[in-house]
């Protein structure tokens, strides 16, 4: 018997919701799903996403469903990903309205469909599928959203569970307005440029091509 993580919890559900897809006249693509964050990067406000297969090296259209919702909201995370598996069907030009409305609308899902909210029917529609599989293994990834430090491992705050001054991350912090020095081992023309044209390219001197960083300027690349 396959380990239930959350991205086999994820794939199990989404292969159960697929028979109620095929009998609305709808069949979805191949894809899979894990959890990540979106495009959107840390928000609390995007519970998921749906990539097009052009974009995945094996054309599978990939589904992302944000951390941001644990077991306890497991019927929640099981309409965003019936959300996302509905791009996936209709296409990506209709948004949410056409064929997506409709098919959102018939398989449980409240308006504003953007919400990703489940209805009585949809809760009652997956309820089946939860019992058999059981609450998605996965824990509730929180993070302070205000308070904090702005950059990237920020402080700790409320709902993050760190006491204030603890990084929530390991996550780089972002060189905001800090200039490197660049310098000529030739003629010891000297400029200062920001980390992020460095990773575009080395300056160059007039008359010697690329120069030199000062490596004690730079930022650390070890995360």
């Amino acid at each position: 018997m396959q380990t239930m993580n959350r991205e086999t919890w994820l794939n199990a559900m989404a292969a159960k919701m697929l028979p109620r897809f095929e009998e609305l006249g709808m069949k979805v693509p191949p894809f899979r799903v894990a959890v990540g964050f979106t495009s959107s990067g840390k928000s609390m406000q995007v519970s998921g996403e749906c990539w097009h297969s052009s974009t995945s090296a094996d054309n599978r259209f990939e589904i992302l469903i944000s951390p941001i919702r644990g077991s306890e909201e497991s019927d929640r995370i099981a309409a965003t990903l019936a959300h996302e598996l509905i791009h996936a069907a209709v296409g990506f030009e209709c948004g949410h309205k056409g064929d997506f409305l409709k098919m959102a609308l018939a398989i449980g899902l409240e308006r504003p469909v953007t919400h990703s909210m489940p209805s009585p029917v949809f809760s009652a529609w997956v309820a089946p599928f939860i019992s058999e599989l059981g609450p998605i293994p996965h824990a509730k990834l929180s993070w302070p959203t205000a308070g904090g430090s702005g950059d990237g491992g920020e402080e700790g705050g409320e709902g993050s569970g760190l006491d204030a001054g603890k990084a929530s991350s390991n996550q780089k912090k972002k060189q905001k307005t800090r200039l490197i020095k660049a310098c000529c081992a030739e003629c010891g023309y000297t400029v200062r440029v920001t980390a992020r044209w460095l990773e575009v390219g080395p300056p160059h001197c007039p008359d010697h091509g690329a120069m030199e960083t000062d490596a004690a300027d730079e930022p650390e690349e070890t995360e």
